[in-house]
């Protein structure tokens, strides 16, 4: 993957491409994003700008063997790590230990598809399905292995870790002695979409780098060039996205038809309507039974879509960014939903996030939150 393949952030680039220039990369590099900011891609991009024998103009050549293997993710000094479960995919034994290398050729097809997924599309394409991905202590001896054996072709062995905030204890520990002394020849790259909850002393030993939201302008042309998208639509979802282009994909992946995440909002906001309390826990149950990555993204849409009926019900349409279908839908529900509401929903939603990343009973948060939006409409 060359640099010009990635959308945004250019003056990274530049950067990124004068570090290993001027000899200045560390053996540990963290990149910092939002979730759907393709940091992903900047670290293989970086890896093949590192070994490309024929780099010109700020990027990798792309025609190099070198290049070539990197493009198809087969280059035999980069790896990967990256949060695992069980799944049916695995046999009995893997089932008992399971680590990146065996999902690995899930994990390069959903990679080379689409550089900006994020956590709840990594789960579905490795089968993991309501489990909760973690990068584990076997997970942590594999890389040390990996890390001990010679370069096959290049100076390096390059390991990319994806969220290495989900690393157990003893994981974290066992990579804070490699990052600590590494093997020669050693690159970390590492993406985290959650840098607060990574060990302070593993941060001590890494280049922190932060990738920046794609500007508003600059993703609404994206958009427009590569979906075929009127201006219009492409400046709302541009807006919606925050700059995050994985974001903005599943927007437009979306527009026409309801996603399940809003389907199970307009349930929700019907059954609290209607005051039927037991349909409303029904939903709750619904959502408690999901993974908690389904949980988080049902929470972010929800609070979305409380913030468009908001500034609908203030008569600002124009920046409400609702789809024309949820428009019509909106009109009809705004009169219906007292004024308080709107706060009070979404300090809740915030707050389910917080409860649901800090591993409180799901039953229990979502029983409270559809409560409240029961007493709150």
């Amino acid at each position: 993957m060359r640099f010009g393949e990635i959308y945004g952030n250019d003056a990274l680039k530049r950067r990124l491409t004068r570090m290993v220039d001027e000899n200045r990369l560390g053996h540990a590099v963290l990149f910092v994003e939002q979730e759907g900011m393709g940091a992903v891609a900047f670290a293989v991009a970086l890896s093949q700008y590192l070994n490309c024998t024929n780099r010109a103009g700020g990027d990798s050549c792309g025609q190099c063997p070198s290049c070539v293997r990197h493009q198809k993710l087969s280059y035999p000094d980069l790896h990967f790590a990256f949060p695992v479960n069980t799944s049916a995919r695995l046999s009995d034994q893997e089932k008992k230990h399971p680590v990146s290398s065996y999902f690995i050729r899930d994990w390069n097809d959903l990679l080379l598809s689409n550089p900006y997924f994020g956590s709840q599309m990594l789960t579905d394409t490795l089968g993991i399905e309501n489990k909760t991905g973690a990068i584990s202590v076997n997970e942590a001896r594999e890389i040390s292995s990996i890390l001990s054996l010679q370069p096959y072709e290049s100076d390096y062995k390059i390991m990319v870790i994806w969220q290495p905030e989900k690393m157990s204890t003893d994981a974290a520990n066992k990579l804070l002695k490699l990052l600590e002394e590494p093997p020669a020849g050693t690159l970390f790259l590492l993406v985290t979409q959650n840098m607060e909850k990574m060990l302070p002393t593993v941060l001590s030993r890494c280049q922190i780098i932060r990738l920046q939201p794609v500007e508003r302008g600059e993703m609404a042309a994206i958009l427009q060039q590569k979906y075929n998208l009127d201006a219009q639509d492409a400046m709302n979802i541009a807006t919606l996205s925050s700059g995050s282009m994985g974001r903005a994909m599943a927007e437009v992946e979306q527009m026409g038809e309801e996603s399940q995440s809003a389907a199970i909002t307009r349930s929700l906001m019907e059954a609290a309507l209607s005051k039927s309390l037991s349909e409303v826990l029904d939903i709750a149950d619904s959502l408690a039974s999901m993974g908690k990555d389904k949980q988080r993204q049902w929470c972010v849409q929800a609070e979305s879509f409380v913030r468009k009926l908001y500034m609908s019900s203030c008569g600002l349409q124009s920046i409400a960014f609702a789809g024309e279908q949820e428009k019509e839908y909106i009109a009809t529900l705004v009169p219906r939903i007292k004024e308080s509401f709107y706060g009070k929903a979404a300090a809740a939603l915030d707050a389910a996030i917080h409860l649901i990343e800090g591993n409180v009973s799901a039953k229990l948060v979502f029983a409270d939150l559809g409560n409240r939006f029961y007493l709150y409409i």
